[in-house]
């Protein structure tokens, strides 16, 4: 009887071991499945990185480096996108307008998005005609389609310059064009931390370009790079930085930002309120 219960003893060892090993097995393959993927993933964004000219960190290693791991050793701007993470829809208006005090065209411009160009159109056609100055409001406008705020400037200026500066190809000028219809009011801007890129961009053009015009607020952001996106096979998404722009004559404004005409300190959170003390600024500088 001892034997025997040796036996079954030893048996249903014997299968826990097997079962334990296998179980083991399927976990360790698994997670080299799941490193290989990983790997295979990061290979990709490197050969992207390759072919944009961008040269890799001295102290990232290929072995052990996750892909947001590696990227984080760029700058900030430069990320991964994983698929079913594209970023929520905007349900804020790009473009929003009014008047105010019966002849101040009030703009405000909330992103620059592909079309918003024509929603300037849009929204400003109707008012503009009883309109004898402007507020454009660029405060917490990150930027976006460079194009866009371009095309919205030349509405306005005759002359004016953007050089962009491609890392791997060759640069290119954004130039206003003289249509002999410009818009031709006094305009106020307002800025302050939240203005950046694009919208930076378009405040100094109208600031080296505009006879006219004041901007009121605080130092801008500091965006003069931007960046390209490269969709990978796994259905994501690459975003990386390519390149940097200046502004006519100007040095590029990254990371140092924009000072504005006048420096009027206020509270985010009282944008559009009562309490709007850069806004009440802009209405009384317009009369």
């Amino acid at each position: 009887m001892k034997n025997v219960k040796v036996i079954v003893t030893g048996a249903v060892c014997a299968v826990l071991g097997i079962g334990a090993g296998m179980g083991g097995m399927y976990f360790f393959q698994k997670k080299n499945i799941e490193f290989a993927k990983d790997y295979s993933l990061l290979k990709e964004v490197q050969d992207v990185l390759e072919e944009n000219e961008k040269s890799y960190p001295d102290d990232a290693d290929p072995v052990e480096a996750v892909v947001n791991g590696y990227l984080s050793k760029f700058d900030k701007f430069t990320l991964y996108q994983a698929p079913g993470e594209e970023e929520a829809a905007e349900t804020v208006a790009d473009v929003e307008s009014e008047l105010m005090n019966g002849s101040v065209l009030y703009v405000k411009i909330n992103s620059f998005i592909w079309g918003t160009n024509l929603s300037f159109d849009t929204k400003t056609s109707e008012l503009l005609p009883k309109a004898s100055s402007i507020v454009i409001d660029l405060r917490n406008n990150g930027g976006g389609a460079i194009g866009e705020a371009q095309n919205i400037c030349d509405r306005f200026l005759k002359t004016g310059v953007t050089h962009c500066f491609i890392d791997n190809a060759d640069d290119y000028d954004f130039e206003m064009s003289d249509s002999g219809n410009e818009i031709d009011l006094p305009v106020v801007i307002l800025v302050n931390g939240g203005t950046a890129s694009a919208s930076e961009m378009m405040t100094a053009l109208f600031m080296q370009n505009y006879d006219n015009v004041t901007v009121i607020g605080t130092t801008t952001y500091g965006k003069g790079i931007f960046q390209d996106e490269k969709e990978l096979s796994n259905g994501g998404v690459l975003r990386f930085t390519n390149g940097y722009y200046t502004v006519g004559d100007w040095e590029c404004y990254q990371d140092v930002g924009i000072e504005p005409d006048i420096t009027l300190e206020m509270d985010e959170s009282l944008i559009g309120t009562l309490s709007d003390t850069q806004l009440k600024k802009a209405l009384e500088i317009l009369g």
